[in-house]
């Protein structure tokens, strides 16, 4: 009972518009493998733009407590990366039949937080130089980003980027993804108004490098409400954004937007069209990672939710192919 009403807590603060002050702490764990389960869900109701089809869909279990909160992703359609709200990394196999293996959780990166509490340890964000391995993890709370090496054992860098320092506290960096031309575009999770826009910046290389040039942006929310939660860009340079709105008790409604790629001097807002959503007609939860994979040469999506480690959601893994008007399979909306 403890443990639940804990989590809680932890879920108010995390979803909460304004910062709080709390520093609960997190457990301590050692690096250790664990058991994941993928149930397969039957063709879920998804309002999708006729080029995005749903593929397939798993609701993931575990019996480690450890398991969930997952926060954001990262994937080549077989290996999957992400990072919890708990400040720890979690990664799995999965079988084109969906099987799952080598799963196993693992702390921060040595050096990406100095203490155990919440507050130093909240990751929302994972994204990957392809080239030279390197990950960068973005930091809630403290608006901090860390720097990995290739396999996530220690930090290379923390940063506290001047143009993030006053951001909210709970707010972001919620959303990064490294460009493949090298710049970086990181996103709070907090409407500037209330509901409309919110603040973006595009560094022009590492953020984490000192004296790091970024461009503030504004970003235009697809929908009243919706927050930012992850973002991923496509081969051809566009980008997708997961959002989510979340009104208490537990109502989740969750939206994904397709952006043309960001001009190198951005003049204009950024702003997407909505290609899926999910509310309470269909499947629905707290889905905060969104990532990309090729096989092949089909573009899959993949999104997953953030549990908050509570029974009263799910860890939901989705696939959807991003189709083109040339492809067979995409037809005109019903």
């Amino acid at each position: 009972m403890f443990r639940t009403l804990k989590r809680l807590f932890v879920l108010t603060l995390a979803l909460m518009p304004v910062s709080s002050g709390s520093r609960l702490a997190v457990e301590k764990i050692t690096p250790h493998d664990i058991h994941i389960r993928a149930i397969p869900l039957i063709e879920p109701k998804i309002e999708l733009a006729p080029e995005l089809k749903f593929i397939r869909g798993w609701a993931l279990t575990s019996k480690d407590e450890n398991f969930g909160g997952l926060s954001a992703l990262l994937t080549d359609g077989m290996h999957f990366t992400s990072v919890s709200d708990s400040g720890l990394i979690v990664r799995w196999t999965m079988s084109a039949s969906g099987s799952i293996s080598g799963a196993r959780v693992d702390p921060l990166p040595k050096g990406c937080a100095a203490d155990n509490f919440k507050t130093n340890r909240d990751s929302e964000s994972i994204t990957r130089d392809p080239v030279s391995g390197d990950y960068w993890i973005g930091l809630e709370w403290r608006n901090a980003i860390c720097r990995t090496d290739a396999i996530l054992l220690n930090a290379k860098v923390v940063a506290n980027p001047l143009q993030m320092r006053r951001w909210e506290r709970t707010t972001g960096p919620e959303s990064m993804v490294r460009l493949a031309d090298g710049r970086f575009l990181v996103i709070e999770e907090r409407p500037t108004d209330g509901k409309f826009s919110g603040p973006a910046l595009l560094f022009t290389g590492d953020p984490t490098l000192p004296g790091a040039k970024a461009q503030k942006l504004v970003y235009n929310l697809p929908a009243d409400y919706f927050r930012p939660t992850d973002a991923a860009e496509l081969p051809d340079g566009r980008l997708l954004i997961m959002h989510r709105n979340f009104k208490p008790p537990f109502r989740f409604r969750g939206k994904l937007a397709i952006l043309d790629p960001v001009p190198a001097r951005p003049v204009k807002p950024l702003k997407g069209r909505i290609i899926a959503s999910f509310d309470e007609k269909g499947l629905t939860d707290n889905f905060e990672g969104v990532a990309i994979s090729q096989t092949a040469g089909h573009t899959y999506v993949w999104i997953v939710s953030d549990d908050n480690y509570l029974w009263l959601q799910q860890t939901y893994l989705l696939q959807f192919e991003l189709l083109t008007p040339t492809s067979r399979r995409y037809t005109k909306s019903p």
